[in-house]
C-alpha cells in the first residue's frame, strides 16, 4: 500500500526529522524511499511508523474507487459551502470534521486535494503562520504531481498566504498567473466569482483602483444573481474602498450606503462593524475627523470577532495622533497592544509595531529610536513599502525637531526611496 505521502505530510506537520521517525524501525534512507512512494513497506513497518506519528492504521483505505469518489464529492461540496458562506464558525466546524474523520487514502492525488482545501480553511481560521509556511512548502514539493485543478488551488493558496503575510505584490503575481487562463481552467462559476473578489481585494490593497472595481463588479454580478447577499455586501464595501482611494467620495458613500441597506434588509447586522469602519476611513479622507472617530468607535462596538478590531483601533489612533491627543493615543495604543497579546496570533504582529510606535511617539519621553527602527525593519522584512516610507518620515521628523539634522536627512532620504518604490517611480520628476 502506498502510504509515503501520508507519512511525510504528518512527519513534517509535527516537525519531526527523518532520523527520529526511523530510529529503531528502519534506516533514514529506507524511510526516504517510503515517503517518495518508491517502495511499499511491510505491514509491520507501516504500523510502527504510523503509531510513532500518532496516526491510526485502522483508517488506511486501499484503492476503493467508489469510496474515493464519494469522499471527493463531499470534500468539494464542503469547499464550496465554506467559501460561499464565509462564516468563521462554520469553517471551524467543517475543518474539524475533515481533520477528525478523513480516511487515509492510498490515492495520493485525493490526498493532495484534501491538503490543499484544508490549507485554505486553516488560513481562514488563522492558524499560526509558521505552520502554514511549513505546510505550503510541503505542498510545493509535490507540485509536479498536481493535476490542473490542484495547481489552481495551490497558486490560489500561495497568493493568499503571501497576502496574509504582508507581501501584496507577490500575491498579485500568483493571481495574475491564474487570471490569464481563468476561462480555460476546470472550475465552476462560483469559483470564478470568488477568484474575482479576492484579486479585487489584492488590487485595492496595492492601489490598482480601477482593476479592483472591475473585478469586484464581476464577483458582484454572480453573488447577486444567486442571492448570496452577504457576499454582495462584501463587494459593495470593496467597491466603496476603491472609490475612496481614487477620491471619488460620493461614489464611495453610495456603495457603503448600499452595503448598509443590505445589512438591514437581510439581518446581516454582524457586517455593520466593517461598514462603520469604512465610513470612518471615508470621513477621515474627507477631513471629518470627529465623524470618523464616531464611526470607528461604532465599528469596534459592532465587531464580534476580536481579530477584526486591531485595524479599527489603528485608524482611531491615527485620528487622535493627527489631533495631537496624546493621552487618547496612549490609551488606545495600550488597548491595541493588550488585544494583540490576547489574540496570540503572530499574523497580527504588524499591529503590535504600529501601536508601539504611536505610543512611544506620544509618550512624555518622546519617540524611542529603538522602537522606530524595529518597526521600520519589520516592514522591510515583509516588504510593505508604504509603511517603511511612513515610519522613516516619522523618525526623520523626530530627529529634525530634536536638531539632529544629519540623522534627519538620512531618514528623509530613506523614506523617499521607499516612497518611490511604493509609487513605482524612479525619479522625483515622475511624482
Amino acid at each position: 500500500m502506498k502510504i509515503g505521502h501520508l507519512i511525510r505530510a504528518e512527519r513534517v506537520r509535527q516537525d519531526m526529522k527523518q532520523i527520529v521517525l526511523a530510529k529503531g524501525i528502519c534506516t533514514p534512507s529506507y524511510l526516504s524511499k517510503i515517503e517518495r512512494n518508491q517502495i511499499e513497506p511491510s505491514e509491520d513497518i507501516t504500523e510502527m511508523l504510523m503509531k510513532r506519528l500518532g496516526m491510526d492504521p485502522g483508517k488506511l483505505q486501499e484503492n476503493d474507487e467508489e469510496m474515493e469518489r464519494e469522499f471527493e464529492k463531499m470534500l468539494l461540496k464542503t469547499y464550496r459551502e465554506v467559501m460561499t458562506a464565509r462564516d468563521l464558525n462554520f469553517t471551524r466546524e467543517k475543518l474539524e470534521y475533515l481533520e477528525l474523520n478523513v480516511p487515509l487514502f492510498e490515492n495520493d492525488s485525493l490526498h493532495f486535494t484534501y491538503s490543499l482545501i484544508t490549507f485554505r480553511f486553516n488560513m481562514i481560521v488563522r492558524i499560526d503562520s509558521e505552520k502554514l509556511k511549513q505546510e505550503i512548502n510541503l505542498l510545493e514539493e509535490s507540485i509536479d504531481n498536481f493535476d490542473v485543478y490542484q495547481l489552481y488551488l495551490f497558486h490560489l493558496n500561495k497568493g493568499l498566504f503571501c497576502y496574509n503575510t504582508g507581501n501584496v505584490k507577490m500575491a498579485i503575481h500568483y493571481y495574475e498567473l491564474l487570471l490569464h487562463k481563468l476561462e480555460s481552467l476546470p472550475i465552476g462559476e462560483w469559483e470564478k466569482a470568488e477568484f474575482n473578489y479576492i484579486i479585487a481585494v489584492f488590487y485595492a490593497s496595492d492601489g490598482h483602483t480601477f482593476n479592483s472595481i472591475d473585478h469586484a463588479r464581476l464577483a458582484l454580478n454572480f453573488f447577486r444573481e444567486h442571492l448570496l447577499m452577504s457576499r454582495v455586501l462584501d463587494c459593495y464595501i470593496l467597491i466603496g474602498i476603491s472609490y475612496k482611494r481614487s477620491d471619488k467620495f460620493q461614489d464611495a458613500l453610495e456603495a457603503y450606503s448600499k452595503a448598509m441597506q443590505i445589512s438591514e434588509e437581510f439581518n446581516l447586522h454582524s457586517e455593520k462593524g466593517i461598514i462603520y469602519h469604512n465610513l470612518g476611513t471615508l470621513n477621515s479622507s474627507m477631513g471629518n475627523r470627529e465623524q470618523a472617530i464616531e464611526y470607528y468607535k461604532k465599528s469596534i462596538d459592532y465587531k464580534i470577532d476580536p481579530s477584526e478590531k486591531p485595524i479599527t483601533i489603528l485608524c482611531l489612533i491615527e485620528e487622535y495622533s493627527k489631533m495631537n491627543e496624546q493621552s487618547l493615543v496612549s490609551e488606545w495604543a495600550d488597548k491595541g497592544i493588550a488585544l494583540y497579546h490576547q489574540l496570540k496570533d503572530e499574523n497580527e504582529v504588524s499591529y503590535f509595531h504600529h501601536f508601539s510606535l504611536y505610543k512611544s511617539l506620544h509618550s512624555k519621553e518622546g519617540l524611542s529610536v529603538d522602537i522606530a527602527e524595529a518597526t521600520i525593519q519589520h516592514f522591510k522584512d515583509i516588504q510593505n513599502f508604504r509603511y517603511i516610507h511612513k515610519y522613516c518620515i516619522s523618525l526623520a521628523e523626530w530627529y529634525y525637531n530634536n536638531r539632529k539634522y544629519k540623522l534627519a536627512s538620512t531618514f528623509y532620504r530613506e523614506g523617499n526611496k521607499y516612497g518611490y518604490i511604493d509609487r513605482k517611480i524612479d525619479k522625483w520628476e515622475d511624482i
